[in-house]
């Protein structure tokens, strides 16, 4: 298995994620390639083998404990080969639907960090709505064309993440939040924080990711981290929703914007 635990980082897609990803692979000791992305698929299975098929792998005297080792295997032999190429000592996952499936990564990597990624909601709806994201069928994905379900996805994950920490009594052992307006703004305090987190030695090199030449798998970010860390992306809502789209967000994430302190109020 891996000399340190895998990383794992998850959040609402259009968090910034990738940029958080870019800076981890920056670093000496960490390797963090394109999103994996079927960690999730992975997960379901992991969590149908512990509920329906548990009585079936018992007759094989396979415990819960072994299925837990059985698929943290799975995923280890899917990140090792990466991790050899690169010739560092680390593997760091982010696929941003990691954020729903906290628990289930818990139950096979207990050690390994879960870093969520919150980015103010206003602005994640902004930058979903100019996303030309197609289904595997290549039809629109409805909440790049839909505020109200661009609202509810920006919930929804946040929630997910933000409900593993409050359930798991040891979550301030191996659960981190970080916000995407900290990485820009206050960017060598922030990042310290993270990399003691993690259990790795503060490097300034990740502030110059985006002069390293990497394979971006065609993400959606592409561009934005192949430069330095700008600020023109924060508060983007005010000019790309309408007033309309504004009141829209307000009753589904209005509450957990105030309650993370991006709005005082419902005046905005």
């Amino acid at each position: 298995m891996f000399i340190k635990p895998p990383i794992f980082i998850g959040g609402a897609g259009r968090s910034g994620t990738t940029l958080l990803r870019v800076i981890l692979d920056s670093h000496p000791n960490i390797a963090c390639g394109p999103e994996l992305k079927i960690s999730p698929v992975i997960a379901q299975l992991w969590y149908d083998f512990r509920t329906m098929y548990l009585n079936i792998v018992n007759e094989y005297f396979i415990t819960q404990e072994d299925i837990n080792q059985i698929f943290a295997q799975m995923i280890f032999s899917l990140l090792e080969k990466y991790l050899s190429t690169t010739g560092k000592k680390r593997i760091a996952e982010k696929t941003p639907n990691n954020i729903r499936i906290f628990k289930h990564l818990h139950e096979m990597f207990p050690d390994s960090p879960l870093i969520h990624l919150i980015r103010d909601g206003r602005d994640v709806v902004a930058s979903l709505l100019s996303m030309d994201w197609k289904t595997p069928m290549g039809e629109p994905i409805e909440y790049t064309k839909d505020v109200k379900k661009a609202a509810r996805f920006w919930l929804s994950a946040v929630t997910a993440g933000r409900k593993f920490a409050e359930e798991n009594s040891s979550s301030d052992k191996v659960y981190l939040e970080i916000r995407y307006e900290d990485i820009v703004n206050k960017s060598e305090e922030c990042l310290k924080k993270l990399f003691n987190f993690i259990d790795e030695p503060w490097d300034s090199s990740v502030l110059r990711y985006y002069k390293q030449e990497r394979n971006l798998a065609g993400e959606s970010s592409a561009k934005q981290v192949s430069q330095k860390l700008f600020t023109s992306a924060i508060g983007r809502w005010k000019k790309d929703l309408t007033k309309e789209q504004k009141e829209e967000i307000k009753p589904i994430a209005g509450e957990l914007l105030i309650k993370l302190g991006y709005a005082k109020d419902l005046n905005w």
